[in-house]
């Protein structure tokens, strides 16, 4: 009997150890699907996560290639800038090299006319009708007898055809006139002679510093305009002799030995060159100077039957053949110049 009631006490025991086991595999197997389904939602979470940090990048980059691209054209735009601005800056100094050589020529060719008692109002109003009296004053003509001709537009133009003076100046021919009134009213007959050429250094004809050598420009205008105007007074004046004369300013020249008692007369006929010549004064400039221009025109074979005389005024003729009075000592361009003049040869003495 004792051994029957533990039989069923073994199983009420074994059967709640069952129990107790099937409830405790059923929680644990719950307990790791609760768990596989929490790490679910824990990786679909970061994956949502990854993929707005994805999608953020993506449209950062967007953003960024974009104001790349807009960078990458600015650059572009900027460069050409630069590129057109040195270009701008390379040739700005000519311009205003250039732009400056003018308004200093327009300056002192302004004061040169008001010195002369002109108005440059007037003569810009008249300027069409200036270019069409020069060269009837070049040709001998006073200035009665200009105004005169201006009157009739068919005689001016049949002498503009039979003149060869389109390389001077309406400056020029302003200046000259104002001569000639003056000398008129005088009663000295200015239209009785030929007109002096005047090649200034103002005007752009000039020589080496104390030297006598011609620069390239003054020689091509000696050999062209310059020859072709003195041939035209020697035909119109049947003139022999061509005086050139060489001017200087008062500047004193700095002491050094002169060797134009030798070389003067080679450098004249040829056989030397001028830049042999060193002049010791201003008279010797002057003198070499004209030599120098001298022997130039003597290569033209146009001046093969002229006497080509070289002269010397060094530093004592002013502009207009006055006599200076030694206190005009600095720099004075219009005053460093070559002077030519045509005329017919002296009467030789009665034996």
């Amino acid at each position: 009997m004792m051994a029957m009631r533990r039989g069923p006490t073994s199983i009420n025991r074994d059967d709640a150890a069952y129990r107790r086991g099937l409830v405790l595999g059923l929680t644990m197997a719950e307990i790791m699907l609760l768990l596989v389904f929490c790490l679910l939602i824990a990786a679909a979470v970061i994956f949502k996560r990854d993929r707005e940090v994805r999608e953020d990048l993506n449209d950062r980059l967007t953003t960024n290639q974009a104001a790349l691209r807009q960078v990458e054209t600015e650059r572009l735009r900027l460069e050409r800038l630069v590129d057109a601005s040195r270009q701008s800056v390379a040739s700005a100094p000519n311009e205003i090299d250039e732009e400056w050589r003018k308004l200093v020529a327009s300056a002192v060719m302004l004061q040169r006319i008001k010195d002369a008692g002109l108005s440059p109002e007037q003569l810009v109003q008249s300027a069409a009708d200036i270019r069409e009296v020069e060269p009837l004053f070049e040709k001998g003509m006073s200035g009665a007898q200009i105004a005169s001709a201006a009157s009739s537009a068919t005689d001016m133009q049949a002498q503009l055809a039979v003149t060869d003076l389109a390389r001077v100046s309406p400056a020029e021919l302003v200046r000259l006139a104002s001569i000639g009134l003056e000398t008129e009213s005088a009663g000295e007959g200015e239209h009785d002679w030929p007109p002096i050429i005047s090649l200034s250094e103002a005007k752009g004809y000039s020589f080496a510093v104390g030297r006598a050598e011609l620069t390239p420009d003054f020689a091509e205008e000696l050999r062209t305009s310059i020859a072709e105007q003195v041939v035209g007074y020697i035909k119109r004046y049947d003139a022999t002799v061509v005086e050139v004369i060489g001017h200087t300013d008062e500047q004193p020249m700095a002491p050094r030995p002169s060797n134009l008692d030798a070389n003067l007369i080679s450098v004249l006929g040829g056989s030397a060159s001028v830049d042999t010549l060193v002049p010791g004064d201003n008279a010797g400039l002057g003198m070499a100077r004209a030599v120098s221009v001298a022997s130039a025109l003597r290569t033209d074979p146009r001046f093969k039957s002229v006497m080509v005389l070289p002269l010397s005024g060094g530093q004592m003729i002013l502009p207009g053949d006055e006599v200076t009075d030694g206190t005009s000592t600095g720099d004075a361009r219009d005053r460093r110049r070559i002077e030519i003049r045509v005329r017919r040869p002296e009467a030789a003495p009665a034996q």
